[in-house]
């Protein structure tokens, strides 16, 4: 089934399950990072990624925001950026369904690239460091973060969906010679 011809009900309900999916991914996502700057030689701080970001486009737009407000924004930033990937992973598993050990992975770099490379989100804003001046445990949380984020919501998404539809879709768009 093509992604433009998709059922309405169909599409709601996968978007929703890949919201769900998101949001869920998103804690320990957060959890595992903290865990991991408190591991390494860096600080806490670093692995505050979204608070850090929406601190700099705050700076940059001249926005005045309190502590409390600089907080909630962060999180509403986090869990909106989680249940917005969450989202699209639903509508690319609808178009083409992966394994969770595979589509996990891919979207783990996609979410790399547009946030932390040298063309993403936090290096153009100067919320990180130009990728070759960054130190390696900087890339390390970086990488934790965008790949236990992708692999949690591959797989919660992949347990909420019934068994024999997953297969038969995946099945589907298995080619011969391909």
């Amino acid at each position: 089934m093509q992604l433009g011809v998709m059922r309405p009900r169909a599409s709601s309900s996968l978007l929703l399950k890949g919201t769900l999916a998101g949001l869920l991914a998103g804690i320990p996502q957060v959890l595992l990072s903290q865990m991991e700057a408190r591991l390494l030689p860096i600080s806490t701080e670093q692995a505050d990624i979204g608070p850090r970001f929406v601190k700099r486009v705050s700076e940059r737009t001249d926005a005045r925001l309190g502590t409390v407000q600089h907080w909630v924004v962060a999180g509403l930033f986090h869990f909106g950026y989680s249940a917005a990937w969450g989202a699209l992973y639903g509508l690319l598993q609808r178009w083409r369904p992966a394994q969770p050990h595979v589509g996990g992975p891919l979207l783990g770099a996609l979410i790399y690239t547009l946030a932390f490379s040298p063309w993403g989100a936090a290096t153009q804003t100067d919320t990180e460091r130009p990728v070759e001046s960054r130190r390696t445990y900087d890339t390390l949380l970086h990488w934790t973060a965008a790949l236990s984020f992708s692999l949690c919501l591959a797989y919660l998404y992949s347990a909420w969906e019934p068994v024999p539809d997953r297969w038969r879709r995946l099945a589907h768009t298995i080619r011969p010679g391909f």
